[in-house]
């Protein structure tokens, strides 16, 4: 069902759309910064021993891991498992993986099977570095001893305040960015994340993720994929194009915004919201000034109720020929969608006039 609500005064938007907007300071390189200096695969195995496993998880003093310009080329995951941690690249640094590696390139935080409240470290940067999983080389989108991990550019698991910055995850066998196991309080800015053979980037589980100023092109499957009582997410400035399944697919969420998106392009719907087998669906749901274009369809809501999902808001949103298949702009199996204030055109604009995908 879809409604045409009263002008704004019906509308009340999230709180997070003011919190996602601030600035976060970066005090993580302090003056009592230990800072490593990696040039060679030799210093960045040195810089690895003090941060990945066997490190003292409790360790207060920061490290900030100076990165220079060249490729590395990864045996296996780099893998960040103590707090307080700043990975900061060159403009021109690359870490890629070695093939049939069959492991993340990038791994924040625990690796096992089930994390814990024990197991959480904290304050994080990741900033500069492009992240290359060279999937075609790869024999599984599973690890080989871990296979409750999967093979993805930036894999996150249980770390709260976490800063992703100015980073490309391209080609990895599995997604690009994947944060999940109760993480929180996550900065994900001015990054690009394309041609992974699944999600560009997917969120689990986790509450308090902000992403902004980011591109997701060219993935095999969603641009973004959100699920699994994922809390109070928020999406702004995100172009989403030519994926090749849906630009979003969300079920399992509360809190989920997009603001000032554009999503386009895609081989199936621009956003897919559903529900899963235990009646999980998508609730307090705000997409706002974003431009849907060119997709197979626009929002499709597949919930037949309110009690699968509810409170399902789209405002001041421009859909531009999304009209295939005799598929419509805004479409749901039941559940209310209250729509305000959009503008609606069968015929696409000139090609490439709103196209910003390769602002960086």
């Amino acid at each position: 069902m879809i409604n045409v609500m009263h002008p704004l005064t019906d509308y009340i938007p999230s709180p997070f759309l003011v919190a996602a907007s601030l600035v976060i300071p970066n005090e993580r390189q302090s003056f009592d910064s230990q800072i490593l200096e990696i040039d060679s695969l030799d210093s960045l195995i040195e810089a690895q021993a003090l941060v990945g496993e066997g490190t003292e998880l409790e360790a207060t003093r920061p490290i900030t891991l100076k990165v220079a310009k060249g490729d590395y080329v990864l045996e296996n995951s780099f893998h960040i498992a103590r707090s307080n941690v700043s990975l900061v690249a060159e403009p021109g640094a690359r870490f890629i993986l070695e093939d049939e590696a069959n492991c993340p390139v990038i791994a924040i935080g625990s690796l096992n099977e089930w994390v814990d409240v024990n197991d959480l470290i904290e304050n994080i940067q990741i900033e500069g570095i492009e992240v290359d999983g060279n999937r075609d080389r790869q024999t599984s989108e599973l690890n080989d001893t871990r296979p409750w991990i999967r093979n993805n550019g930036i894999d996150v698991r249980g770390v709260r305040n976490l800063e992703v910055n100015s980073v490309v995850a391209r080609n990895n066998r599995s997604g690009g960015l994947v944060i999940s196991w109760k993480c929180s309080d996550v900065f994900v800015q001015n990054s690009r994340f394309e041609h992974n053979y699944f999600d560009g980037v997917a969120y689990y589980d986790s509450a308090r993720v902000f992403t902004t100023n980011c591109i997701m092109r060219e993935n095999q499957f969603a641009g973004i994929s959100l699920d699994n009582h994922l809390l109070d997410t928020y999406f702004a400035q995100c172009i989403v194009v030519s994926n090749g399944n849906v630009g979003v697919f969300a079920r399992n969420t509360i809190g989920l915004q997009f603001d000032d998106c554009v999503i386009r392009d895609s081989a199936d719907w621009a956003i897919f919201l559903a529900h899963d087998e235990k009646e999980l669906g998508v609730h307090n749901t705000d997409i706002i000034h974003c431009h849907i274009e060119g997709n197979r369809g626009g929002i499709f809501m597949a919930s037949v109720n309110e009690s699968q999902s509810s409170g399902t808001r789209i405002h001041n949103s421009r859909f531009v020929g999304n009209n295939m298949d005799r598929r419509g702009d805004i479409e749901s199996s039941g559940s209310e969608i209250a729509a305000n204030g959009n503008e609606f055109k069968k015929t696409r604009l000139i090609a490439g006039e709103l196209d910003r995908s390769d602002r960086f």
